[in-house]
This record gives structure tokens, C-alpha cells and sequence, in this order.
């Protein structure tokens, strides 16, 4: 059945289950009512209990009941139970190790071929095979409403409102229960009575009035069905009248006024035949059953069936626990920024380079001329022209990290015995300061790097705050629509939840793992929502049965790409590396990263660079702080590699696109067979500490295509217009062809020989 089995499927139990008290309210019913039924248009009523029991509890237990309860009827329909029983098994045992769903024609198709031995079987003329055809086609049709009803009561569970089809199998089904129990008395005493006046009161005090009418009316219509006669359907819905009416008080006065209506219409309309105290016994007992029972037990079952107002208020629980949210996080952003601004300020400049030259100068007149000579003359009588010369030496040691001879001026080298030692000195102290220099820039540069990142943190708190600051509105209404149109189409869903903030909705479905198939629910959710919705994950819950299923709006694009790339002429590896991602706010990236160079070296900075990029794209980050941050760690990496950067950062919702370059090559973009070219002018990344990348923003549209080339692609042209030209002249659509196309000409342009690493990387808008 495959993919195709999904629609139009019900689920089979599996063969073994736990067991929970709701289990055992299924069981103790089903029990119940295959004895009631057994002789039911000769057991065909039983069947469809066994048929509804083999989809929603263990298939081994049902078949036992529904067996043991034939036997009371005789051998006859033992024997028919046993063929029926053994052929619904067959299949569902062929299923279960095929792991295939039964689709509700195959479903169909087993219940007509377990029927046929029941049809040919000692039939005594054609007014008898016309009997035993017309009660086949009841328990065929029964069992596909004890389908619906099993599982809606059983499996799903009443905390959700059913459906139109279960409500209207339920109903159905209580018809049938009331036609069954009507059939069956004990001497003056009917079954019937000693059920339907518990049934109205339970009715009322956990479903409510109109559900308690419902039911004694559909009570009442099984009871004239089974006897002809309406003095139990009178009496069932003047009771429920007297219940809902009474009950308002509390529900012992609606007890009593269910039995005083049974006393007066026996005593006036003669409801039960003789008037005597016996022919009250059902009506007392069902209605002491009922005042007998705790009030706790019916508030337990009412707050459960009532599940949907507490959806509701937790919604705005939610949005509420979302306010709170939001102002930690607009604290946190603020804690942020201030740390950001502390990074900043902490890094200082240190010791100036005019502050470390008149240092070295005073290093040396107190270690290399404290014992000279001529110490008097030059520190005391000419002060001036010694700390003149001394000061251009250091300077000249700083400024170049060392000093020679060459720079010592004329007047210290002409009156000076210890120029050697002057030089030694200043360039020993010119290397002190170049190494502390180093490690305040190192210092610095971990600062900045630390207050930007701080900073990007406090831009993405903020937006989150804001995010979580937004009113969430809820689709109560599409919400009922949209469970009842996935049970209508076989998958069971418990709860779902329709939100909408600024202009995003999300659904979350609350559906069996067993069910769940994401294409039916993806049309069924787009069908009621009015927009195109898609699965974007599916979450285990605390239940192994159930799991939830978050649908988002479909992007309006889409993106394909292909890349063709070679390594420059000798390597192996090349240096260029790209990506291509999808971010959870419905961006696509797509990256080239160009290593300055070729080689081992060149890939790794340049995986490094395009790893960094992709990283705090998804995670959020603007663009600035995202380029800011590669930029300086690449400046304090001491390598002295740099990275040719291309990214187109596109809005899969509005097509709008911004190209961002960091000294890459021009980009191309082609729309409607005419070709745009997109160039930038910064510097690559590593270069400088600060940079500004060069941004163009365009809007892209469904068949546009993107071209993204590295510099040993566009070094093959004279100019970006002859590239320009290549890609204009290629009619393929496929990213792939066009990426294979383009690095091909590229490659006859140098002879085959590339001088640098070539790549080609190509998206198209679809």
C-alpha cells in the first residue's frame, strides 16, 4: 500500500497493550454489549462490536468475547462467529507482520468475504437469503460505526468534541445499544429501564442539557424500533426534561424527579403494564447507581470532557508567561549592552608609541652613560641636543623595530665613545616595547571581539523580547474545522492550536504517531487556513502514542543551486569553500568564501571563515555584527591570511535579497534573459581591524538565478561584461549545468591552466 495507503486508512491496535482504567471501561462495554447483541439479526450487530473492538483494543480479547458471548446463542451462531472471526483475524494478523495499514476498501472487501460462509450456510428458501443479506449489510455498516465510536470514546478520548462522523456513529450507535437492551427483560422487569434513566442523568451532569436530550431521544427511538411501542421514548425525554430542569438545584432532586416521572406515568398511562412496587425496581436502581456515586467521580469526568476551556485558558496563560518573558529578556539586552560598552572602554591604548621613545631615551642615560666620561657635558651642558639625538635613534628603533648605525646622527656619532652600546640598548628596549605591544593589541582585540559579540547578543535579546512581546491571537473556530476534517480523513487528532503573531501562523496538531501522514495533513491544514502550510517538525510527547506536528506558512521561494569548482594548476585542494542554509526565520544563505592563496592553508581559513558565517546566520545575528566578529577574529589570528567573503542573505517569504561583499568578485543575476551585475568595493576580511562590507539590496523573483564566481573565475575575464556576456548566452535552467557551463569557459579562457582556484556557485529562485 505504500505512501498511497495513508489516505483512506484506519489503524489495527497492535497486538499487545497496556492496560489503563480507560481500557477497561472499553473492554466492560464491549463485554457487555456482545452478550445484549448476540442474537441481534441473528449476531450480526455482535460482529460489528467484534470489528470495532479489533481496531481499538487487543484484537486476541475481542475475538475471545465476541466468541464466548455466541456461545449463549447456540452452536449455529458459534459456528458463524468462529468463520467470522477467524477470517477478520487472518487479515489483521497479514497486516500486522506485512506493517501495513487496512484501508477502508480492503476493510470492505474482509468484511464481505467473512460474511459468505454466514450467506451460503443452511439457508431455507431465497425470502431467507434476502434476511440473512439485508442483516449482513447491517453489521458490515455497524462495524464501520464501531470503528468511529470505539475509537473517538476510547482512543482519542471525550476531553475533545467529536466530529460530525463521530457524532453522528455515536448516535447511531446508541440507537442500536437501545434496540439491543429493549429486547432483552427479566420476567415484568426490562433491561432497558435499569440503563436509560442513568444514562440521562449522567448525561446531564457531565455533557449538559442538550447533550442528556440528545441522548434520551435517540434512547427512545431504539426502544421503538425493538417494540413498536413509545411509552419509553415519552418517558426518556420527559425525564431528561425533569433532570436537566431539576438538576439545577442538585443532582440528588434530579434523581428523585426521574423516578417520580416513572411512578406517575405508570400510575396515569399504564408505562409498565401492572402498577405494583416491582415494576419500579430498574428505574430505583439505575437512579440509586447514580446518586450512590461520588460527586467528585462526575466533576473528575466533567473537567476532563470540558478539556477545550482549559486549552483556552492556558492560552492566555501563555501569552501572559510571554509578557513576563519578554521583559527578562529586555533586561538581559540591557545587561548586554553595558557589558559591551565596559569591553570597549577597557581596552585602552596603553603606552604610546612618543611615550615609549622618551622612556628608551631615559633608559639610556641612566644605564649606558651613568658611567661614562663625558656624562657632565652631554646630560648637564648640552642636554638638549643629546636627548634630540638619542630621541630620532629611538624613534627610528620603534618605528622599524630595530636601528643601525646608519641612523645614529652626526653629532652623537662624532663626540660619543659609546654608540655601539646606545644602539644595543635602544634596540633592546625597542624590542620590550614591540612585544608589549603585541600583547595589547592581542588584549584589545579580545576585548573588541568580546564587546561585539556582547553587542550581538543584546540586538538578538531584543528581537526575541520583542517576538515574545507580540500578541498571539488563536483560531478557536478553523480550530474544531481543522480536527474534524483530519478524522474525517482517518487522522485522529486530540487537540490543535491555531496562533497567529503579527503575520506568522503556526498550527500545532496533537495526532496519532499511527496516523500520521504528513501530506494529508499538510493539504487538510492549507485547505482550512486558507495558505499554503508545510510539516516543519514533528516532537514526541510525554504519551507513546501521540505526537505533535508544527505546520508553518511555505515560504513563497524556493532556491536550487550547483556549484563547479577546480583547484589552481598543481594542488589538490582548493581554497574556495561555500554554503548554501536555511534558517529558522525562512532565509536562505548562500556564501562563498575565497582564501587569499591556495592550499591546505587556504582551505582551512577559508572553511573556517564560511563555518563562523553560516554559525551566526542561523543563530540570528545582523549583518554587521556577524561580519564584525569574523573580521576580527580573522585580525587576531597572527596569519596573515585573508578571505575574499560573497554572501546573498534571501527573504524565501518576499524575495528580497542582500549581496553582501568583503573584496569578492562581482556577482551576476539574471532575470528574464537580461543579466544585472553586482559589485562591491571593501576590502576582504582580515585585512583591517574596522571594515564596512559593501551591501546591495534587489528584489528576486520566481526564475531569477544568482551567480556567485571566486577570483580565479573572474581573473579569467578582462572585465565583469564578458562574464556578463557567457552567462547571457547560456539557456540551461538547471543551477548545476549553468555552474558546469560557466567554469568550463572560465577554464578556456586561461588554457586550462588555472592560476588560482576557481568556483562557481549558482542559485535560482524557484
Amino acid at each position: 500500500m505504500g505512501k498511497r495507503a495513508k489516505k483512506n486508512t484506519v489503524k489495527v491496535t497492535q497486538l499487545r497493550g497496556r492496560l489503563s482504567a480507560k481500557t477497561i471501561l472499553m473492554y466492560a462495554l464491549y463485554v457487555a454489549l456482545c452478550v445484549a447483541s448476540g442474537g441481534v439479526f441473528q449476531g450480526n450487530v455482535a460482529f460489528g462490536l467484534f470489528v470495532g473492538a479489533v481496531y481499538s483494543a487487543n484484537p486476541i480479547i475481542a475475538c475471545v468475547v465476541y466468541l464466548a458471548s455466541s456461545i449463549v446463542y447456540g452452536w449455529t451462531s458459534l459456528l458463524h462467529a468462529g468463520v467470522k472471526a477467524a477470517v477478520i483475524m487472518l487479515f489483521v494478523v497479514i497486516h500486522h507482520f506485512a506493517k501495513r495499514k487496512i484501508g477502508k476498501l480492503h476493510l470492505l472487501l474482509y468484511l464481505a468475504l467473512a460474511n459468505v460462509f454466514y450467506l451460503v450456510y443452511s439457508f431455507v428458501d431465497y425470502f431467507d437469503l434476502f434476511d440473512k443479506f439485508v442483516y449482513a449489510a447491517i453489521g458490515i455498516a455497524f462495524s464501520y460505526v464501531c470503528i468511529y465510536v470505539f475509537r473517538a470514546l476510547f482512543v482519542r478520548g471525550l476531553n475533545y468534541r467529536p466530529a460530525l462522523d463521530e457524532t453522528v456513529c455515536i448516535g447511531l450507535f446508541t440507537v442500536v445499544c437501545s434496540y439491543c437492551l429493549s429486547q432483552i427483560t427479566f420476567g415484568q422487569l426490562q433491561l432497558i429501564y435499569f440503563v436509560a434513566p442513568f444514562a440521562i442523568l449522567f448525561a446531564v451532569v457531565c455533557f449538559g442539557d442538550k447533550v442528556a436530550l440528545t441522548c434520551a431521544a435517540l434512547i427512545g427511538l431504539g426502544n421503538v424500533f425493538a417494540t413498536g411501542g413509545y411509552e419509553c421514548c415519552v418517558y426518556c425525554v420527559i425525564a431528561a426534561l425533569s433532570a436537566v430542569t431539576l438538576s439545577k438545584v442538585n443532582r440528588y432532586v434530579g434523581a428523585l424527579a426521574v423516578l417520580i416521572v416513572d411512578v406517575l406515568m405508570s400510575y396515569f398511562l399504564n408505562l409498565h403494564g401492572d402498577f405494583s412496587m416491582l415494576v419500579f425496581a430498574p428505574t430505583f436502581s439505575s437512579a440509586l447507581v447514580f446518586v450512590v456515586i461520588p460527586t467528585s467521580v462526575y466533576k473528575r469526568i466533567r473537567d476532563y470532557c470540558s478539556g477545550n476551556s482549559e486549552r483556552y485558558l492556558s492560552k492566555s496563560v501563555a501569552q501572559k508567561m510571554g509578557d513576563t518573558v519578554s521583559r527578562r529578556l529586555y533586561r538581559l539586552s540591557d545587561i548586554f549592552l553595558s557589558m559591551k560598552n565596559a569591553f570597549f572602554t577597557m581596552s585602552a591604548s596603553g603606552v604610546t608609541p612618543e611615550e615609549a621613545e622618551k622612556a628608551i631615551v631615559k633608559q639610556c642615560s641612566e644605564s649606558v652613560c651613568r658611567d661614562c666620561a663625558n656624562r657632565t657635558r652631554c646630560w648637564r651642558q648640552e642636554i638638549k641636543q643629546t636627548e634630540q639625538n638619542l630621541l630620532q635613534l629611538s624613534v627610528c628603533a620603534v618605528k622599524r623595530g630595530k636601528c643601525t648605525i646608519l641612523d645614529v646622527p652626526q653629532a652623537l656619532s662624532v663626540r660619543c665613545d659609546k654608540v655601539s652600546a646606545i644602539i644595543s640598548e635602544v634596540n633592546a628596549q625597542a624590542q620590550i616595547y614591540r612585544a608589549y605591544r603585541e600583547r595589547a593589541e592581542t588584549a584589545d582585540n579580545g576585548k573588541a571581539l568580546l564587546g561585539e559579540q556582547m553587542g550581538g547578543v543584546s540586538n538578538l535579546l531584543m528581537q526575541l523580547a520583542s517576538d515574545c512581546k507580540n500578541r498571539t491571537s488563536y483560531d478557536h473556530t478553523h480550530e474544531q474545522e481543522l480536527i474534524e476534517k483530519l478524522v474525517f480523513h482517518n487522522v485522529l487528532c486530540s487537540g490543535a492550536v491555531i496562533a497567529q503573531q503579527k503575520e506568522i501562523v503556526t498550527a500545532v496538531l496533537t495526532v496519532a504517531k499511527n496516523d500520521l501522514a504528513n501530506e494529508v495533513i499538510e493539504k487538510v491544514v492549507s485547505n482550512v487556513l486558507k495558505q499554503n502550510m508545510v510539516v516543519e517538525r514533528v516532537e514526541n510527547t510525554e504519551s507513546d502514542t501521540w505526537v505533535n506536528v508544527f505546520l508553518t506558512v511555505k515560504p513563497r521561494y524556493n532556491v536550487t543551486f550547483g556549484v563547479s569548482s577546480v583547484a589552481k594548476d598543481g594542488n589538490e585542494i582548493s581554497g574556495d569553500t561555500h554554503t548554501v542554509t536555511l534558517t529558522d526565520n525562512g532565509k536562505c544563505i548562500v556564501a562563498l568564501c575565497d582564501g587569499m592563496g591556495s592550499g591546505d592553508k587556504a582551505e582551512q581559513m577559508s572553511a573556517t571563515s564560511i563555518s563562523l558565517v553560516e554559525s551566526f546566520y542561523r543563530a540570528g545575528f545582523d549583518n554587521d555584527t556577524i561580519l564584525s566578529c569574523v573580521n576580527k577574529l580573522l585580525v587576531g589570528s597572527g596569519n596573515e591570511i585573508f578571505c575574499a567573503v560573497d554572501v546573498v542573505v534571501l527573504d524565501l517569504y518576499n524575495g528580497l535579497a542582500d549581496f553582501i561583499k568583503l573584496g569578492a568578485s562581482s556577482g551576476l543575476v539574471k532575470n528574464d534573459g537580461k543579466v544585472e551585475i553586482v559589485s562591491g568595493s571593501s576590502l576582504p576580511l582580515g585585512v583591517l581591524e574596522e571594515m564596512k562590507p559593501s551591501v546591495t539590496k534587489k528584489a528576486l523573483i520566481e526564475g531569477d538565478v544568482v551567480v556567485l564566481v571566486s577570483d580565479g573565475v573572474a581573473d579569467c575575464f578582462n572585465d565583469p561584461d564578458a562574464l556578463a556576456r557567457i552567462f547571457a548566452d547560456v539557456s540551461l535552467n538547471v543551477p548545476q549545468s549553468i555552474a558546469e557551463v560557466i567554469l568550463t569557459k572560465a577554464l578556456r579562457q586561461c588554457n586550462n591552466k588555472p592560476a588560482d582556484d576557481m568556483t562557481v556557485v549558482v542559485a535560482k529562485i524557484a
